[in-house]
């Protein structure tokens, strides 16, 4: 079926635990070409999608074609949730999906082993399986999360591709300038006291139409600041009128009390008096300043104005640790599925010895030449037979104030060094207050982090949403019940941890699935943090504003011993260059 547009007309939506809609009379029409969705974490974007697609019944309001109708694809937030047409896609090759796989660079044996891919592999295969259904609509939830910047290229030129109504929910700014026609923005709007959500579609790509959303905002802020310096103005001057009626009426009093009844001046005086507190002119200007001075407070309280908007500051007394080390791994070769460090000598069955610099082979005891001068170089050249695939590293510290970013390619073992340190950080004795979010998070994370703040104290709860809100999340929304987003869920987990105190704070990925205020909040709270930082990012932005000054990358040995055929985290092993 060819379709050209596709509307969602007044629609509202309550969540089942919620005293109140999420959004209310919400109408939005998606033509052909991509639409790129933006709003902060657990605003609704994903729960329209939903409804657009048919998977989730709104309160009120319609949708045109009717879902049931249309092919969709999608591809969701969270890459543990497998395509339902995987098998289908693993199957299929027709020239169409074999320029899919081509376009991404899909593995043949992806769909065999999708557990054992890492997120950017993973997000590109539900990106294709999505893309295989010929759909008439295409939706992505943040399809960028967990992918290196070549994988976002890829991205970006297969969907160009895509000649139906494409609808992208993203934060990613690059990924948005580079696809999208127009923007449809939730936001927060402040009017009458209260916050609500409303949905507007801004033509342009985001920085287009970002820069109307600015100068909207402005227009706003400004007709605020006039609407109440003309309320304060007018209630001046009914102030005023009070006050100088009052007088007249005290004067007029005074004279009366004093008068003589037969002193014709005296009486003349105190009509006069008489007459300026009661006369009938001045009262009817008196209720026409007042009139307008109500009308002026209504216009103030009627004029929308963006939702505040916290700074991020979110640590509770927190401090380095009086160590001088944190972490020391010596050099050698993490293997892939390991939590240990393998020599690099042990590891290839290779052996060097300490007076002549030789390098002999353990089984034969044939010496094979001298050993390089570096470590890094050593532990690579000792590291190739394939029995021992997996991450080179040289020898490793992390001190108190150290601040590392952790960068590379996807499927080039960021997220197994991350392993081995946690692993060694949880040996340590005495223990190291630590404070860990994973790349991916589940449901089962969800219910365990909403359990442990139910069981918090009063005081302690509050502190927690209190920092909860310093990231731009709604305490309010957390408290009503349900499940919190991907976004909500990283935020509270970092709050939860916050108040354990912790010397080090490792994340990997910590900007997938949230919003744009998010991300710059997050950056601020960690350059605030006065401990260790190690963070695994491919926003080279987030990084820089987080404070990072030390960079640690995982590069393929192809690409860096001259093999121009290539390579992976899964082909010929990996590098760690600091």
């Amino acid at each position: 079926m060819s379709i050209s547009t596709l509307t969602l007309t007044h629609i509202t939506y309550t969540p089942p635990e919620a005293a109140e809609p999420l959004f209310e009379d919400v109408s939005v029409t998606f033509p052909r070409g991509w639409t790129a969705v933006l709003g902060d974490n657990g605003i609704g974007k994903t729960t329209l999608l939903r409804i657009a697609m048919g998977t989730l019944r709104p309160d009120s309001g319609s949708t045109a074609p009717s879902p049931a109708t249309l092919i969709i694809g999608y591809c969701p937030q969270n890459t543990d949730e497998r395509p339902d047409n995987l098998e289908d896609f693993a199957a299929d090759w027709s020239p169409e999906t074999m320029r899919i796989r081509r376009d991404l660079d899909i593995g043949d044996d992806w769909p065999w082993r999708y557990e054992e891919l890492s997120g950017g592999e993973a997000k590109r295969l539900q990106i294709a399986c999505a893309l295989a259904t010929r759909p008439d609509v295409l939706m992505l939830d943040e399809p960028t999360n967990h992918v290196d910047e070549a994988t976002n290229g890829r991205i970006v030129a297969a969907l160009r591709d895509f000649t139906g109504i494409g609808i992208v929910v993203s934060h990613d700014v690059g990924f948005i300038d580079a696809l999208a026609e127009r923007c449809v923005f939730f936001e927060r709007d402040h009017v009458r006291g209260r916050n609500v959500t409303a949905v507007r579609t801004r033509p342009g790509n985001y920085r287009q139409a970002a820069a109307s959303a600015e100068h909207d905002r402005r227009s706003s802020d400004a007709a605020l600041h006039q609407a109440r310096h003309e309320a304060a103005r007018l209630e001046a001057v009914t102030a005023r009128r009070r006050h100088e009626a009052a007088l007249a009426s005290t004067r007029a009093h005074a004279v009366g009390a004093a008068m003589n009844r037969k002193d014709h001046d005296a009486r003349n005086l105190l009509k006069l008096h008489k007459s300026l507190s009661t006369d009938g002119s001045a009262g009817a200007a008196s209720a026409r300043i007042a009139a307008q001075r109500d009308a002026a407070q209504r216009r103030t309280a009627s004029i929308v104005t963006a939702a505040k908007r916290y700074d991020g500051d979110i640590w509770m007394d927190a401090e380095a640790s009086h160590r001088t080390e944190l972490i020391h791994l010596d050099a050698g070769v993490i293997r892939y599925g390991s939590d240990s460090v393998v020599a690099a000598g042990a590891a290839s069955g290779m052996a060097t010895d300490a007076a002549t610099g030789m390098t002999t082979d353990a089984a034969t005891g044939v010496a094979t030449g001298p050993a390089s001068d570096s470590p890094v170089d050593a532990a690579m050249d000792t590291a190739v037979d394939a029995a021992m695939m997996g991450l080179t590293i040289p020898e490793l510290s992390v001190g108190p104030h150290d601040r590392i970013g952790l960068i590379g390619d996807n499927g080039t073992g960021k997220s197994t060094l991350c392993r081995i340190l946690l692993s060694r950080l949880r040996a340590a004795q005495p223990a190291i207050p630590t404070l860990s979010i994973a790349q991916n998070t589940t449901d089962a994370n969800a219910r365990e982090a909403m359990r442990e703040l139910a069981s918090l104290s009063a005081a302690d709860r509050s502190a927690v949403l209190s920092a909860y809100a310093q990231l731009n999340a709604d305490p309010d929304r957390l408290l009503a019940g349900g499940s919190p987003s991907p976004g909500e869920l990283r935020k509270l987990l970092l709050c939860l941890g916050a108040r354990r105190h912790p010397h080090l704070i490792m994340l990997d990925e910590p900007t997938n699935h949230l919003d744009l205020h998010s991300r710059q909040a997050l950056a601020r709270a960690l350059a605030a943090f006065p401990g260790t930082v190690i963070v695994v990012s491919h926003d080279r932005a987030f990084l820089r504003d987080a404070g990072i000054s030390t960079f640690w990358r995982c590069e393929p040995r192809a690409a860096v011993i001259g093999d121009d055929s290539g390579g992976s985290g899964s082909g010929s092993g990996t590098i760690l260059r600091l």
